[in-house]
């Protein structure tokens, strides 16, 4: 349902890629499908990443990246201790040059950043659940003493402290420039997706903003709640 909506926040990458290759994955449509394919769904900070070997997915030829994370949350799924290892794509050198890529953006972990991360486990470990674009998500920096495990929460309380952790990434972001949305609209689908019309009270703290742009995407997203009757029926958020 927020396929379309969506695009409209989203910022398009333009990177380098091989021009010979046609990328075979559909981006999920909303943000509970990002939940329901991951084994893991986890927070933390990204401790390393590096280059490991050219890899063949789905027939197309990717540089296969190694990383590890050290996780601070648990929202969905296990893990075997406190830094899980996994795998990401790149795109592959181009030979003899590249060319000019316009699509959904692409994954690049990079180390210090603390992501949500959506991982699915298969022979050789765990592996992001879609190769080369980005479904990682930045998050707040933060400094827990002990990892928080709420995946054996009913789904509705794990998408209420997910969405809690998004609204704390939005609100952690700078003022736009002027003339420009800026970034914290881009969690504005993320929140509404997993909580419905219990994003209201996020959604107007930004229809306060001085920025208009910035306004305008929060008050729109306000209509589309009243629009489609969508109120907050639970007692587990705010």
């Amino acid at each position: 349902m927020w396929l379309v909506l969506l695009a409209s926040f989203t910022v398009e990458a333009i990177q380098p890629f091989n021009a010979q290759e046609q990328y075979p994955w559909v981006y999920p449509g909303d943000f509970r499908e990002r939940v329901r394919q991951a084994d893991l769904v986890a927070s933390g900070t990204i401790r390393s990443t590096v280059p490991s070997s050219t890899r063949v997915v789905d027939g197309v030829d990717l540089t296969s990246n190694s990383a590890s994370i050290e996780v601070d949350r648990i929202f969905k799924g296990q893990a075997s201790g406190r830094t899980v290892h996994f795998l990401w794509f790149s795109p592959a050198p181009a030979e003899g040059g590249g060319v000019i890529y316009s699509g959904p953006p692409l994954a690049n972990f990079v180390a210090g950043q603390r992501l949500m991360v959506f991982l699915r486990k298969d022979v050789t470990g765990y592996v992001v659940i879609l190769p080369v674009y980005q479904i990682e998500v930045p998050l707040a920096p933060a400094s827990p003493v002990n990892v928080s495990d709420v995946s054996v929460l009913p789904d509705d309380v794990r998408d209420s402290e997910i969405a809690r952790e998004l609204e704390s990434a939005a609100l952690s972001i700078g003022p736009p420039a002027p003339g420009t949305t800026g970034f914290a609209a881009n969690y504005f689908p993320y929140v509404v997706d997993l909580i419905g019309g219990c994003a209201k009270p996020f959604l107007q703290h930004f229809a306060a903003s001085p920025s208009n742009e910035l306004r305008g995407a929060a008050q729109r997203w306000l209509k589309l709640l009243v629009d489609k009757h969508m109120s907050c029926a639970t007692s587990t958020y705010h």
